[in-house]
């Protein structure tokens, strides 16, 4: 599950400040996950948009629950500073929806 979650409800491509929530099941671990969080901004200076992943948690034996709740506890804490909008790409059925998350 890929969710990317904006202070704005309409998000401007490479130029909105975004978070990039990434919830995974590790290739060829049987029932093992990963979590990673990835922060989007505009850098003015440079004149382009910079990814920094800000958190990832791929070496440990995580499982799905413990990966989905540093998923909901990063969502939460996103919400409070503002990044409420959200795009969410599902690749396993290759859906995307949109709204708010409030």
């Amino acid at each position: 599950m890929i969710e990317t979650l904006y202070k704005t409800s309409s998000p401007t491509t490479e130029r909105s400040e975004c978070f990039v929530l990434v919830l995974a099941r590790r290739a060829g671990k049987q029932e093992r996950y990963v979590f990673m969080e990835e922060h989007g901004y505009w850098d003015e200076k440079m004149e382009r948009f910079i990814h920094r992943v800000t958190s990832i948690h791929a070496d440990e034996e995580l499982t799905y629950s413990e990966v989905h709740s540093m998923y909901a506890d990063a969502k939460r804490r996103l919400a409070e500073l503002g990044f409420i909008y959200v795009f969410l790409h599902d690749s396993s059925h290759n859906e995307s929806a949109c709204g708010s998350i409030v």
